[in-house]
């Protein structure tokens, strides 16, 4: 454990943001009240982005359990989106340092503390940082469903990250001060309430790539770990699919046709590759022995494709998180599924 410091102001900031999710949000509270790191190091901060449940209660009731736990700041962010939510986190930061995790996500008891010292010991010193995302399983995970389904990871060693790579936001952390300069999250793209999209944290990750060029120091540890919750929901083939199907259409709203013919071109090179890929998907069925794993690797891409397609034409479709379940989230829930084969982070 880190040495007691001689300034109280917190050095890394924790944001949580969340929307009607009161059920996990306390697991998460949980898991950055346990951390290694001293106390007076770091603060957390929960973004209310618009919650009607029990988030307010949930939050008040955690501060009073216990007198460690009052260092959590509750601040609002009214204008729904992750992106308005996260940028609304890192402008209330006190640290140097902003660390941020999904509000169904646990933090390894290490991940602050860890990170931390990435930041301080490491020379020249990065200008973010991340490590693996593995999950953490609700329910009974089926024999057909692999943990790299839910895992982000860059592999079994530290090492920097190439231009064009990235970290998945519920297990990044940044230096303050590249925040400002880079006007925080993308707010016209990512989660919305309940409707899933993401895309707001790789903007960002491309505007780092675009300014700072191969000066851009991003580090990824392994060692960093937060668990992510996977519900039974999530253990579907329609659910991934309908991830598949977002990023595609996210990836037309990010880079949009220029002109008519643009858009025209698009579409048939469209249509070509969801005639490809539907071709390898059907050759490739018979080398599963469950056509759930099947659909979620071979027909994942082919959705990707069709959302992209469908959004070139102008159809953008929203589709919805899970709702929560009545599973129990207690530590005897608690499975990380950590696989002994490293995990190549995916596009999903």
């Amino acid at each position: 454990m880190a040495s007691e410091p001689m300034s109280t102001s917190p050095t890394i900031s924790a944001v949580v943001c969340t929307h009607n999710r009161a059920a996990f949000l306390r697991q998460a509270l949980n898991s950055l009240a346990g951390q290694t790191l001293v106390r007076t190091r770091y603060e957390v901060i929960v973004v209310n982005n618009g919650s009607t449940d029990e988030t307010l209660a949930t939050v008040r009731e955690f501060c009073q359990v216990d007198q460690r736990q009052c260092a959590v700041r509750l601040v609002d962010e009214p204008a729904l989106g992750l992106g308005y939510a996260r940028n609304t986190g890192w402008k209330a930061a006190q640290g140097q340092y902003v660390a941020f995790m999904d509000d169904d996500a646990r933090a390894d008891p290490g991940w602050l503390e860890r990170a931390l010292n990435l930041f301080e010991d490491s020379r020249p010193a990065p200008i973010a940082a991340g490590g693996q995302i593995l999950p953490w399983y609700l329910s009974q995970k089926p024999a057909w469903y692999k943990d790299e389904y839910e895992a982000r990871s860059w592999g079994p060693e530290p090492r920097r990250l190439s231009a064009g790579e990235s970290f998945s936001g519920s297990n990044m952390i940044f230096a303050k001060n590249i925040l400002h300069q880079l006007d925080g999250f993308h707010v016209g793209v990512g989660m919305r309430g309940t409707r899933v999209s993401m895309g707001e944290e790789t903007v960002l990750f491309n505007e780092i790539w675009k300014k700072f060029g191969e000066q851009a120091i991003l580090l990824y540890v392994p060692d960093l770990i937060v668990y992510h919750a996977v519900t039974s929901a999530k253990m579907t083939p329609r659910y991934h699919l309908s991830r598949w199907f977002v990023t595609g259409q996210v990836a037309c709203r990010l880079d949009p046709p220029t002109s008519f013919r643009d858009r025209v071109s698009r579409l048939r090179a469209g249509v070509t590759a969801i005639r490809g890929l539907m071709r390898f998907a059907l050759e490739q069925r018979k080398l599963f022995s469950d056509y759930r794993s099947w659909m979620v690797e071979r027909l994942g891409p082919v959705a990707l494709e069709v959302g992209r397609f469908l959004a070139g034409m102008g159809f953008q479709m929203p589709v919805r998180r899970p709702a929560l379940t009545d599973q129990h989230l207690d530590d005897s829930a608690v499975d990380n599924g950590r696989s002994d084969k490293a995990v190549r982070w995916s596009t999903r």
